[in-house]
């Protein structure tokens, strides 16, 4: 009987002392593992574009059949869009309706517009096809670039990168910050979340601008947008944190963020190469709005769009509420100390209002 008892006392053991998180924690990061590669691989791995905007000014050849003509020799899938004029054309590239345009000339030749970018693949793709495009319809075919990459970012994978930086940091900071200042009042958690994002959007946006000259940012606002993507990261992890616990907080954050909003966000491929669950996606999350957003500021200054800034404010508000209200409601304004309330305790004292409230109907 003694000797059974050591054997017994074996998985009570291991359920209660410390190899059994250590387990878990190391099966849900063999599982994200396994999504991380999966999500990138599946979204940026083989892009094949289809459905590519692209625009034509000819007063001969039919949309249909440009279309057509295109998809024959390329097998991916355009969209065209007719227009009168060359500087209509022109104006649609600047607004990012289209990703090129071939424009026929009085001459007999034509101009094949791309926008590296817009989308350094999709411009690629349209400049290879250049001279099949010219036997195709008897011209000569000029290739130009109506709005090229920087020198230093050929590939056109820096704003990704800066999106990227801010996104991780956003909410990796807020993990460090939560680990190692654990006392903060509520106030303070959202002074030195503020802090610390307008700090790390400031050397993301100096050293890629100023410091090294990469990219010809606009500083103040591209500061601004990073800060603001910094933030959201942190809110919402924060959020998560106060719902769920500080256990499993990084799992919902790291879905969102890593396997969902940056491979979507069509940064690193254009958004007509991704897959459609991701091409939808990268419009309503904060890593594809703020790739859209710092694209303009930098490529396309006097042709801003909307969307962007308010996708961010959006998740801005949504995560710093909901992060709040959650945070007052567990902890109060101090420090996280005592939990004050839970769900399961709200619902046990509904019960326990409810019986009261039965009782003294029944009497």
């Amino acid at each position: 009987m003694t000797e059974a008892t050591p054997a017994a006392s074996r998985p009570r053991r291991f359920r209660d002392g410390p190899h059994l998180p250590a387990l878990v924690v190391t099966l849900i990061v063999s599982v994200i593992a396994a999504l991380f590669a999966g999500a990138y691989a599946w979204a940026m791995g083989d892009p094949q574009p289809h459905d590519v905007p692209i625009g034509l000014v000819s007063d001969s050849r039919p949309a249909a059949g440009f279309a057509a003509d295109l998809e024959s020799r390329t097998g991916t899938t355009f969209v065209v869009h007719r227009y009168q004029t060359e500087s209509d054309a022109e104006a649609a590239i600047r607004d990012q309706e289209v990703y090129g345009a071939l424009v026929e000339q009085p001459d007999g030749t034509a101009r094949l517009y791309v926008s590296s970018a817009s989308g350094a693949s999709v411009a690629r793709l349209l400049e290879s096809d250049a001279p099949r495009l010219a036997e195709s319809i008897g011209r000569p075919v000029t290739v130009i670039d109506a709005h090229p990459l920087a020198p230093k970012d050929p590939n056109g994978l820096v704003l990704f990168y800066m999106s990227l930086a801010a996104v991780i940091i956003g909410f990796v900071g807020a993990i460090q910050t939560r680990v190692n200042a654990a006392k903060l009042t509520l106030a303070g958690e959202l002074f030195w979340d503020v802090a610390r994002s307008v700090l790390g959007g400031f050397v993301i946006a100096f050293t890629v601008g100023p410091l090294l000259d990469i990219l010809p940012l606009p500083f103040l606002p591209v500061w601004g947008v990073l800060s603001l993507t910094m933030l959201i990261a942190g809110a919402t992890y924060s959020f998560w944190r106060v719902l769920i616990g500080a256990r499993w907080a990084m799992l919902p954050t790291w879905i969102v963020f890593v396997l969902i909003s940056n491979p979507s966000s069509g940064g690193a491929v254009a958004p007509e190469l991704l897959p459609p669950f991701y091409q939808f996606m990268g419009r309503w999350l904060p890593t594809g709005a703020t790739v859209r957003a710092v694209r303009d500021l930098t490529y396309f200054p006097d042709d801003l769009h909307a969307e962007p800034y308010i996708v961010l404010a959006v998740w801005l508000v949504a995560s710093l509420g909901l992060f709040v209200a959650v945070r007052l409601f567990r902890y109060g304004p101090g420090a996280p100390g005592e939990i004050l309330h839970t769900w399961r305790s709200i619902a046990r004292k509904d019960g326990q209002d409810a019986a009261v409230a039965s009782g003294a109907t029944a009497s």
